[in-house]
C-alpha cells in the first residue's frame, strides 16, 4: 500500500511511519520544516532501503500545501491508499483569557481547518482512483466531550473533528472512499509533556494521571497501524485507550503503580 502521513517527522506521526514501513508499505512523510523532512527521509531510507520513501514540506493549514502534498504523493507513488491526518498543535496551552488571539487561530487553523482541507483534497483524489482509499482523522483530548482547564481551544478542535468525521462518513456512504477515526489515547510526546522549566504547580498531579493512563509511541503505534490496515468501512474507529482499558488500569493501580516517566528519563 501507499501511505501519506501529515506531521510525520516526530512523535506519533514518525512512529506510525516506521510501523507502516515494518509492514512493508511505501510512504510519504511531511512536515512544515524542510530540514526535518530531509533528515527523517534519510534516516528511514537508511533503515528500509527496499521501500519507496519520500518527503514533502507541507503546512496543513495552507490549502495549496495540502494540494501539493497530494500531487507529490501521486507523482512519487502513483496512488494513495491510506491518508493519515496526524498533524496537530497546541500552541496556546493556557487559560483562554490568557491566550493571544494568534495562538487561538493557529491551533484552529492546523487542527481543524487544515484537517478539513486535507479531507477534501484526499477525498477528491481517491474518488478518481479505481480502488478508492481510506482517510484517518486523528482524535485527541476533547473528542469525547471531556473538558479540563487550559485546553479549551485544543479540546474544542478535537471535539469538532469527531463531528466533522461523522458528517463526512455519512456523505460518503456507499462510495469506495472511507473516512475513519484514529485515537492514540494519551501518548508521551513533546506536545503532552512540557520541558522542566515550564512545569507549573499542577505538574505533579498531571504526572499521576499520565502514569496511570499514558503510553509511549512505541507501545501504541503497532496497534494503530494494524487497525488502520484492517479497517473496512467508513466510520470504523481505531482507538487504543478504550473505557474498558481505563477501568482495568485503575483497578490494577491498587496493586502496582505504573511509572512511565523513569524509563524515558523524564
Amino acid at each position: 500500500m501507499n501511505i501519506v502521513i501529515t506531521g510525520s517527522t516526530q512523535g506519533i506521526g514518525l512512529g506510525l511511519a516506521k510501523e507502516f514501513l515494518r509492514h512493508g508499505h511505501d510512504l510519504i512523510i511531511s512536515s512544515r520544516r524542510q530540514n526535518a523532512v530531509e533528515a527523517v527521509v534519510r534516516e528511514l531510507q537508511s533503515d528500509w532501503p527496499e521501500r519507496k520513501i519520500a518527503g514533502c514540506v507541507c503546512d496543513v493549514g495552507v490549502y495549496a500545501d495540502d494540494q501539493k502534498l497530494w500531487d507529490f504523493a501521486i507523482d512519487e507513488l502513483g496512488s494513495v491508499d491510506i491518508w493519515v491526518n496526524n498533524a496537530g498543535t497546541e500552541v496556546g496551552q493556557a487559560m483562554l483569557f490568557m491566550q493571544k488571539p494568534e495562538t487561538i487561530a493557529a491551533t484552529i487553523q492546523t487542527n481543524l481547518i487544515g484537517l478539513m482541507y486535507c479531507n477534501q483534497i484526499a477525498i477528491k483524489g481517491m474518488y478518481a482512483q479505481a480502488n478508492g482509499g481510506k482517510i484517518f482523522n486523528m482524535e485527541g483530548f476533547g473528542s469525547n466531550g471531556m473538558v479540563r482547564p487550559a485546553v479549551s481551544v485544543y479540546g474544542s478542535t478535537k471535539c469538532a473533528v469527531r463531528h466533522f468525521t461523522k458528517s463526512v462518513v455519512a456523505e460518503l456512504k456507499g462510495t469506495n472512499v472511507k473516512v475513519c477515526y484514529l485515537s492514540p489515547g494519551i501518548v508521551i510526546t513533546d506536545l503532552l509533556v512540557p520541558p522542566p522549566e515550564k512545569r507549573g504547580r499542577g505538574w505533579e498531579e498531571s504526572k499521576k494521571i499520565l502514569n496511570l493512563l499514558a503510553d509511549t509511541v512505541e507501545t501504541v503505534t503497532p496497534f494503530l497501524v494494524e487497525g488502520m490496515l484492517d479497517a473496512k468501512q467508513g466510520g470504523d474507529a481505531v482507538r487504543w485507550l478504550t473505557p474498558r482499558k481505563v477501568i482495568r488500569r485503575k483497578l490494577m493501580s491498587y496493586f502496582k503503580k505504573r511509572d512511565i516517566f523513569t524509563p524515558l528519563g523524564l
